[in-house]
């Protein structure tokens, strides 16, 4: 499935309230997310990265740090051909690297799996993304988010050392108009391995 993904990265410096919901289905305004929580390197505060479609509405508050517009598409799915040639992030059950050669507009190629997601970039990057207390990293919609995670962090030149070693809670964020702090529902939490090479 094609998607125009808008990134908003924040540096939260507001509290938010963490939470886990017995609830299948999240409310409609509720967004996905992730939380960066430094742990070492140049980058301290905690960022908050909220992931829209085209239309912006119910956004935490914080000091935004950059946001972004890019094209996910599933490489899999004959229904999203016509977008391959110009996604910025596809997503796949192939290896990432026959994507990256064969879409040469693509930047970001993730590798769906049982355990989690691999992550490679056209300049030689590889992330493996796997999830903890209980977020099933490679299941939806959770490849697509982290690369679209990955993709803005780079663009925006973030340091790429802090997410080595940084607590990283996945889950969605929810927009209660009018009450504060914001809330996050906590799917669970991720670990990223960097490196490079294919």
């Amino acid at each position: 499935m094609t998607m125009l993904v808008v990134p908003h990265f924040f540096r939260q410096r507001y509290p938010l309230r963490l939470s886990r919901t017995t609830t299948i289905a999240p409310p409609h305004s509720a967004l996905p997310a992730l939380l960066i929580i430094p742990r070492e390197g140049p980058l301290r505060a905690p960022h908050l990265m909220v992931l829209t479609g085209s239309s912006v509405g119910g956004l935490p508050r914080g000091d935004l740090v950059t946001d972004d517009a890019h094209i996910v598409a599933d490489s899999d799915d004959r229904r999203d051909q016509g977008w391959h040639e110009i996604a910025d992030v596809l997503v796949t059950r192939q290896q990432f690297a026959g994507v990256l050669d064969r879409y040469v507009g693509c930047a970001v190629a993730v590798a769906r799996g049982d355990q989690g997601c691999l992550i490679g970039t056209r300049h030689g990057l590889v992330a493996e993304i796997t999830g903890t207390a209980g977020l099933m990293a490679g299941t939806d919609p959770w490849p697509a988010t982290f690369g679209s995670f990955l993709y803005c962090w780079l663009t925006a030149k973030l340091p790429l050392a802090s997410l080595a070693s940084a607590a990283i809670i996945a889950g969605r964020y929810i927009h209660s108009p009018g009450s504060e702090p914001g809330e996050m529902d906590v799917a669970g939490r991720a670990r990223i391995s960097l490196g490079y090479g294919t």
